[in-house]
């Protein structure tokens, strides 16, 4: 792969056409080329399914018509300075991503009780690992104890814009290097061993690329057992809308955020919350249950 980089640089270096030229412009007029290969591969198939007359498939036109759209791809990643690296790391994602999803959509649920499950700071120790790559990025300071989630009041002081800098750490891969909850995994299997069908229900942003790939891959390096995952910023909105909700089959529910965990109890379904500095409110509402560690919630809802 670092060869085939190699060879699209040096050749786009012979060329020099694009001197002067925009990297937009550039990108627009090599997708353009890339397209016409396209079609130029598929000239060489019987695609047209009016027509009656087949031709042979010329298979050698296939094969070198694949070269110019690898190589018109490679030289747009060449454009953008996207190295081989970045781009096997990518496709690695990808893969996760795409097997996950193909047995997520096998996973058809007949019934079973249903349990909804968090990721961040229930699953996987979101904070800390937040907190140790503002420390190692930006030589920011924070308490993970605080009562913000988020550390804004920190990074205000800082000047950084809070948003900004959870975009950065996206960026950074910041969701695939975090550390899992002591105990997740095996409260996983539980569930699954148990009989409940497992769906993880996150407020991460399902609309940034980086993070779902390096969510299902996260999930996947920590062999994290689910049934289905979703992302969701109105989880109970989101509950409301499913089968599980109109047929009442969610069990219970696992979630941190105190917005979250009290609008699930408030609307009958019950809550387990990990106890964290930013949640305390959720102690004095009916239905929520607080936890330190994942065998009390597996205790508690066996005993009922």
């Amino acid at each position: 792969m670092k060869k085939l980089f190699k060879d699209q640089a040096r050749f786009n270096k012979l060329v020099e056409k694009y001197k002067s030229r925009t990297r937009d412009e550039i990108t627009k007029e090599l997708a353009l080329a890339l397209h016409s290969e396209v079609s130029d591969l598929v000239s060489a198939t019987s695609y047209r399914s009016h027509r009656k007359k087949k031709i042979k498939p010329d298979i050698d036109k296939i094969l070198f018509e694949s070269v110019d759209i690898v190589r018109y791809t490679i030289a747009i990643l060449n454009e953008w300075n996207i190295c081989h690296e970045d781009f096997l790391n990518a496709w690695q994602s990808k893969d996760t991503y795409l097997n996950s999803c193909n047995r997520c959509e096998n996973n058809i649920w007949n019934g079973e009780k249903v349990a909804i499950i968090d990721i961040d700071d229930v699953l996987c120790e979101f904070r800390q690992g937040f907190s140790k790559w503002l420390l190692h990025t930006h030589s920011i300071v924070t308490d993970v104890e605080s009562s913000e989630y988020y550390f804004i009041s920190a990074l205000e002081e800082t000047g950084h814009n809070p948003e900004k800098i959870f975009e950065s750490f996206i960026s950074d891969s910041g969701f695939l290097n975090l550390d899992i909850a002591t105990g997740g995994k095996e409260f996983m299997d539980n569930l699954k061993d148990d009989g409940y069908f497992v769906h993880i229900l996150t407020a991460r942003p399902g609309n940034n690329l980086r993070c779902v790939y390096n969510t299902f891959e996260w999930l996947e390096n920590n062999k994290i057992y689910f049934d289905k995952i979703d992302f969701a910023s109105e989880k109970l909105r989101w509950c409301i809308q499913s089968d599980y909700w109109c047929k009442n089959s969610i069990s219970f529910a696992v979630d941190d955020s105190p917005k979250h965990a009290a609008e699930y109890s408030k609307h009958g379904v019950k809550t387990f919350f990990p106890d964290k500095s930013y949640n305390k409110e959720l102690e004095s509402i009916s239905e929520c249950f607080r936890y330190e560690s994942f065998e009390k919630i597996i205790k508690m809802i066996k005993n009922n």
